[in-house]
């Protein structure tokens, strides 16, 4: 059985020291639960982002039989979590996703490794979250316990990157879907539907990011968040940011003001080496 002591981890930075002992008891918990096979944490930690009031954010791989049979109640969730001195967290009675331990809030995500991905459809394409799942969960993460290969075996099959055909499937799916939502941002503008055509603009951004982190082979965190962050040390696009800033900048709500922002964003498409037919 292989795995790390999450005290000696150097890139860890905790906010406080009820990080480092809510992290490392959850592990201690998790690394005995059957059909554990990979236990990783994600998100702003890792990156040595996080402050007081940030998650922790947690993910245990485990055997699909095993993954199957996870408690799904309510009830079987607060009692485990109750006996480790945490409270699972609600929202309107259901389960909002996460435990608090003393004021420090944890996100525990399960995977089995087998990542949705859709092939054919547009819209589906641009919403199955299939890149950043595998890169916030096997390129940019951290490992605190492994067992066997398994982990390691699945990294094997994504990494650095999948294979050529279903990435020429998944560009030409963001690249129509871009070539819609562009379309749209201008048709919706037209109709005077500003906080709409506002909305289309956003989206056509995302999947330009989209686009864009599947043609250079790179795994990205996320499309909305940190992402002065990945164009540096991810795309290695320096300037990247303060041109998708631009492309979606000022407040007039004009059809011309919604026009020249998606034509701006059209042009950083061909710009970065992308190709579409507008």
């Amino acid at each position: 059985m292989g795995g790390v002591s999450i005290t000696n981890i150097p890139s860890l930075r905790y906010p406080n020291e009820g990080y480092r002992r809510v992290l490392a008891k959850l592990t201690e918990y998790y690394k005995e639960y059957p059909g554990v096979y990979a236990i990783v944490l994600t998100g702003s930690m890792v990156r040595n982002k996080a402050v007081t009031g940030s998650c922790i954010d947690l993910f245990v791989f485990l055997r699909r039989r095993e993954f199957n049979a996870l408690p799904s109640t309510v009830k079987l969730r607060e009692r485990a979590y109750s006996r480790l001195g945490g409270e699972v967290c609600y929202y309107e009675g259901r389960v909002e996703g996460g435990i608090e331990f003393d004021g420090v809030r944890v996100d525990v995500g399960f995977a089995d490794g087998k990542f949705r991905v859709c092939t054919e459809n547009s819209f589906d394409i641009t919403r199955d979250e299939f890149e950043t799942t595998i890169g916030n969960l096997l390129v940019h993460a951290v490992v605190l316990l492994e067992k066997g290969k398994t982990y390691q075996q699945l990294r094997t099959r994504h990494v650095p990157f999948y294979d050529e055909t279903l990435r020429k499937m998944r560009l030409e799916g963001t690249a129509k879907e871009l070539e819609y939502k562009i379309w749209k941002t201008r048709w919706l503008a037209k109709r005077g539907e500003f906080f709409a055509a506002l909305d289309a603009l956003l989206e056509a951004h995302r999947i330009f990011l989209q686009h864009l982190f599947i043609k250079e082979r790179k795994y990205p965190i996320d499309y909305v968040k940190w992402l002065e962050e990945q164009c540096l040390q991810i795309l290695k696009m320096p300037a990247l940011y303060q041109e998708l800033a631009a492309s979606v900048s000022g407040s007039e709500f004009t059809v011309k003001s919604f026009n020249e922002r998606s034509e701006a964003l059209r042009k950083l498409f061909a710009k970065y080496g992308c190709t579409v037919g507008f």
